[in-house]
């Protein structure tokens, strides 16, 4: 038998499904645009154990000033007035999923009962790039942390000269690196019904918390001084190389003590004061 859906003038079919008359038969795969996909509405992340905490990875460096001298005794002050903006960002990987209509799913709600999203429980993020088996979705938002364009409203620190001292503006760095988060895709059809499947992706957030000053100084010895003029330029030299540091505040105190060792000087342990 001739199965169609779009002929006309067929008169008689013989026993072997052939006609002595057609005038216009068109097959079905000509026509047949097989069943519609789902639009991929919002990606439901489940923790229900609570590990998805984020993890503190570090300290970022946000701005920093130096300022010192080998002539005194005086009194030296460090003013950091402007601290940089950071840049915090989800991303997460959904395996391409035959059901979904992916070049319609350009964006999509992310929601979870955790607390990795923030004060919120739900994000809109879009499309980012598509590669193999996989579809990136992202968005990442400017945080200001602090900027101050007049002197008395940021932060100064004071010191005794000869010697030498650091300012730095830090924040702290917490990410989440997870290759195989369980989640529920919602989806949206085309006959008006709404489905859900379970499946799972890669999630990467990075979050940083509140903004910090820290001070590091110390005091040069006068017969120190004398030898070498030059002594506060190796804390110059510790604030550049630690300009855009990601790391363990540890990595910082080591080099900025060495600039006061073997007999130099005295290194002042440092204080942390919110901005």
């Amino acid at each position: 038998a001739v199965v169609s859906t779009q002929s006309t003038g067929v008169d008689h079919l013989d026993t072997y499904g052939f006609s002595n008359n057609i005038n216009s038969l068109r097959p079905v795969c000509e026509t047949y645009k097989g069943k519609e996909k789902c639009k991929l509405s919002t990606v439901e992340v489940l923790d229900p154990q609570g590990e998805l905490e984020p993890v503190y990875t570090g300290t970022e460096v946000i701005g920093s000033q130096s300022s010192g001298s080998c002539y005194g005794p005086a009194e030296h002050e460090i003013s950091l007035t402007q601290i940089n903006a950071v840049e915090e960002a989800i991303a997460l990987e959904v395996s391409k999923e035959d059901e979904v209509n992916w070049g319609a799913s350009l964006s999509v709600n992310v929601e979870v009962s955790a607390k990795f999203l923030g004060s919120g429980s739900s994000i809109s993020v879009g499309a980012t790039a598509s590669a193999g088996g996989a579809v990136t979705y992202g968005n990442s938002e400017t945080k200001e942390t602090k900027k101050i364009t007049e002197k008395e409203h940021g932060q100064v620190t004071q010191f005794a000269v000869p010697g030498a001292g650091i300012l730095f503006g830090i924040v702290d760095r917490y990410e989440i690196d997870k290759s195989s988060v369980p989640v529920k895709l919602h989806m949206s059809c085309p006959d008006g019904k709404n489905k859900t499947m379970d499946s799972t992706i890669a999630l990467k957030q990075t979050t940083f918390g509140a903004a910090h000053f820290w001070s590091l100084n110390g005091q040069f010895t006068k017969e120190a001084c004398k030898k070498d003029r030059d002594l506060p330029q190796c804390v110059e030299n510790v604030r550049k190389n630690f300009a855009n540091f990601i790391g363990q505040r540890t990595a910082i105190m080591e080099a900025f003590e060495k600039c006061f060792a073997n007999g130099k000087g005295e290194f002042k342990r440092s204080r942390l004061v919110r901005a």
